[in-house]
């Protein structure tokens, strides 16, 4: 089986870009979406991780990264994604498990709205620092104004 790459599409918001996975479908048994590394992502990842049981009125991120960058999807359920350069603001809706967005460093990102079966997997360009995250918006805003 052969699929093709993944179709990727700029947004408003510096750097962070929309990615349609490529997707198979199977009437008996099933559907099948992939993302081949590192040649289908932006970068090779060097973490993940995975949200779920959050309660639907509960945010998740709020902060942004200094050298990070992370490719998201929600492999079940929804949850919606609002980023933000300093500038410029957009919403995306993650509705189903072929639609990622990758999210360079110095973009904020919050998840809101989460479905109760909501799974979001996130892929991470580096591991784990608490020194790369940016906690509070203000310095957030210093940091994407240079």
């Amino acid at each position: 089986m052969s699929l093709s790459p993944p179709s990727i599409h700029e947004t408003p918001v510096r750097g962070v870009r929309l990615y349609e996975m490529p997707c198979s479908v199977d009437p008996e048994r099933g559907h099948l979406s992939v993302g081949e590394l590192p040649h289908g992502l932006p970068f090779q990842p060097q973490r993940y991780f995975l949200t779920y049981g959050v309660p639907g009125n509960q945010t998740r991120g709020q902060h942004a990264h200094r050298r990070c960058s992370q490719f998201l999807l929600c492999t079940h359920g929804e949850c919606h994604l609002l980023v933000d350069d300093g500038i410029r603001r957009v919403e995306f809706h993650l509705d189903r498990p072929t639609l990622g967005v990758f999210v360079p460093p110095l973009i904020w990102s919050t998840l809101l709205r989460h479905s109760a079966d909501s799974v979001l997997l996130v892929l991470a360009s580096l591991p784990y620092d608490e020194a790369d995250y940016i906690r509070e918006y203000e310095d957030f805003l210093i940091h994407a104004a240079r």
